[in-house]
């Protein structure tokens, strides 16, 4: 394929395809025998030659010494163009050189080709320093956003067409500042939330473990005072049966009291009727003795022959006068018993009183009795529930304690994370004229 020649004229051109060569910004150039034999304005603006400088010249003319890599440019531009004629094309970054020795990126295209029949290479370079002065300014700033300074922007500005990716990244920069910012703040702001959540847990928990242990205790004095009062109904039962027993006892001992003074007054009547009984031997003795007197008065007249019934008379007077006297002794004696009776009926009376007074008021001791031991059974049975309330609050109050330790390691957990989100966020800088921060973030100590 056979290109324009080097020399033709670029004075007017009606091909648009030379057109564009010519009005290209990128250098366009063709060499041949390691000659440039063609180029176009934009070459010749590009690195800084004029036409007569530029054609004829080597393409070494292009390039520094060495590549940034440090190896000779010579070195690398042969195999590159060897490329290009075996494979049509070749497309690479060079390190490129204009005549006042400044040096820029360029991205080379080498094409193979044929100028007056003989082996070409077609190529052009188009200058990437806006790219790379782009790339290496959003490198740069990736970078230091990788390395979490988040305090500085990309200050100079890259080419009007490059321009908006440097505002684009800024803008991310700052957003992520802000946002970097606010999690900081919120990460303290739950760190300290956690610490007073984690404090108040502590002491809640402090005091439902001392409640539950009062609880317990609480729980173990009632259950002491329940058995107390079930012992205590128990002995207020036996008390009652023994007032009971005692009360029967008691009335029992009344009756035989009763029965005592009903045998008194019987010994009483007949002591009367004994009197009786010696009144009437007391007269027959008086009669017998009148009697016997007469009979000696009789037998004194009658003379001897009266004498031996004046005896009889004697002896029957004597008798009857014993007889008598022992109907008096008798009477007397039957007198002091019957006094004796009076006063052991009086006695007895007494006694019976006094026993019905001790049956009434050991009925009152033992309706006493019976009320207490109604009582305290209904103060053992609410004891009973009042345990069984005091054994379902400790149940609660454990609960609530398990409940407030999981909530106390919870916030604990959420301090350690709200602690290691704060030590990711403090690798970031945000202000450019602060240090980076280098103090650790500790999380509380966790409550065992």
């Amino acid at each position: 394929m056979a290109l324009w020649h080097a020399r033709r004229p670029w004075r007017r051109h009606t091909d648009p395809a030379a057109l564009f060569v010519h009005l290209a910004p990128d250098a366009i150039y063709a060499a041949q025998d390691d000659r440039f034999v063609f180029c176009n304005p934009g070459a010749l603006r590009m690195f800084g030659y004029s036409r007569d400088e530029f054609i004829g010249s080597s393409p070494a003319i292009t390039s520094p010494p060495l590549q940034p890599c440090g190896t000779p440019s010579a070195e690398l531009i042969t195999p590159r163009a060897q490329e290009a004629i075996r494979d049509g094309v070749a497309r690479f970054e060079w390190q490129c050189q204009r005549k006042d020795g400044s040096q820029f990126p360029g991205l080379v295209t080498l094409l193979a080709a044929e100028i007056d029949g003989r082996p070409a290479v077609v190529g052009t370079t188009i200058d990437v320093a806006d790219v790379a002065q782009m790339i290496d300014g959003v490198t740069a700033g990736l970078r230091r956003v990788a390395a979490g300074d988040l305090s500085e922007p990309i200050r100079h500005t890259f080419a009007p067409r490059y321009d908006a990716v440097r505002r684009s990244f800024n803008a991310v920069v700052d957003d992520l500042r802000r946002l970097v910012g606010a999690v900081a703040d919120g990460a303290r702001a739950i760190r300290g939330g956690t610490l007073e959540i984690s404090t108040a847990a502590d002491g809640v928990s402090n005091r439902i473990e001392r409640q539950a242990a009062a609880l317990e205790q609480s729980a173990a004095g009632l259950e002491q005072l329940t058995a107390s009062l079930a012992a205590t109904a128990g002995e207020t039962d036996a008390a009652s049966a023994l007032v009971a027993a005692a009360r029967a006892d008691t009335g029992a001992t009344a009756t035989l009291a009763q029965h005592a003074i009903a045998a008194m007054r019987a010994i009483e009547h007949a002591s009367q009727e004994i009197g009786e009984i010696i009144a009437v031997i007391d007269g027959i003795a008086f009669q017998t003795n009148l009697l016997a007197l007469n009979a000696g008065v009789e037998a004194a007249r009658a003379g001897e022959a009266g004498r031996g019934f004046a005896v009889v008379a004697q002896e029957v007077r004597a008798l009857a006068q014993r007889s008598a006297e022992a109907a008096r002794d008798v009477k007397q004696r039957i007198g002091t018993a019957t006094e004796q009776v009076v006063a052991g009926v009086a006695l007895v009376d007494q006694t019976d009183g006094a026993l019905r007074r001790i049956v009434a008021q050991i009925d009152g001791i033992d309706e006493r009795i019976r009320r207490m031991a109604r009582a305290t059974r209904q103060e053992a049975d609410g004891i009973g529930q009042l345990n069984v309330a005091v054994a379902e609050m400790s149940g609660a109050t454990q609960q609530h304690a398990a409940m407030i330790e999981q909530t106390n390691a919870a916030a604990h957990d959420l301090a350690e994370r709200a602690a290691r989100l704060e030590r990711d966020v403090a690798r970031f800088r945000l202000d450019a004229t602060a240090p980076s921060p280098s103090r650790a973030i500790v999380a509380p100590p966790r409550r065992g």
